[in-house]
């Protein structure tokens, strides 16, 4: 069979020429599909900044948002190709019904990440108590929260886990109260004792004037009398405040030759 010119032109009119034409189209329109989701998500994360949304819930539904308008076009531009997208898309669905029911776990903590940075029972930089752990809020990510420890541990905990547990933020309200427990052996002049408490706390400037340092009566045994002295502070003063408060309190009781005992008392 001899090919000819003329069946090259005519194969070339019928075939090539309308299926470059369709790919170039398809191109120009994955190009311009792509160009116009980012200006979308642009104007999107601006809105966001706007309304003050979470810079991890932001930054989460800017990429999801990109992820969709991308496969929209990329439908799109098979489609212009002549490519047969109907069953493109059923195999996306079978292949993403599959990866989750794969990562169910992952799932239920990218769920609960997204509630976690929705609602904000803490943000970073909050210390909190987070099932037996103690530390500052380092990170909020989509699929776990990261705290630092007073002794510098880095502990990974997964959102599912936060959402079903309790929830301590010792940062949120801005101050904490210092709860110190003293005894004081019989017999003690306990009016002298009361002056010897409130002057040990009320020299510290990290502590409030507003409420006032208390001192109250909690126990009284054959042995001695257990006293309450509370005291309010910035949370971040907490610790530095405990612990000057007791050795002001060592100084003061040793100085009047007072026998005594004293502890800080944590909440359960």
């Amino acid at each position: 069979m001899t090919i000819t010119w003329q069946d090259v032109e005519t194969f070339a009119h019928v075939y090539l020429i309308p299926f470059g034409m369709r790919i170039l189209l398809a191109l120009a329109i994955f190009v311009v599909g792509r160009t116009v989701a980012r200006a979308i998500l642009r104007l999107f994360d601006r809105l966001m900044q706007r309304s003050d949304v979470d810079v991890s819930l932001r930054k989460f539904l800017t990429d999801v948002a990109y992820a969709a308008l991308l496969v929209v076009t990329i439908v799109a531009a098979l489609d212009t190709a002549g490519v047969k997208t109907t069953a493109v898309v059923a195999v996306l669905g079978a292949a993403g019904l599959a990866i989750g029911l794969a990562l169910q776990g992952s799932l239920s903590n990218f769920a609960a990440g997204v509630m976690l940075i929705v609602l904000r029972p803490y943000k970073v930089g909050d210390q909190v108590t987070i099932g037996k752990y103690l530390g500052r809020v380092d990170a909020i990510r989509v699929f776990q929260t990261i705290l630092i420890t007073a002794d510098n541990r880095e502990i990974t905990i997964p959102n599912g886990q936060i959402i079903a547990a309790p929830i301590e933020n010792m940062t949120v309200l801005g101050r904490r109260r210092v709860d110190l427990v003293v005894t004081v052996g019989h017999p003690t002049d306990l009016p002298q004792v009361r002056t010897l408490l409130a002057k040990a706390v009320t020299s510290d400037d990290r502590i409030e004037a507003t409420p006032t340092p208390t001192v109250e009566v909690a126990e009284i045994t054959d042995t001695g009398t257990k006293l309450y002295l509370r005291t309010w502070t910035k949370c971040d003063d907490y610790a530095g405040v405990a612990t000057t408060a007791m050795e002001k309190i060592k100084n003061a009781m040793e100085a009047a030759s007072v026998k005594y005992s004293v502890a800080l008392q944590v909440p359960s």
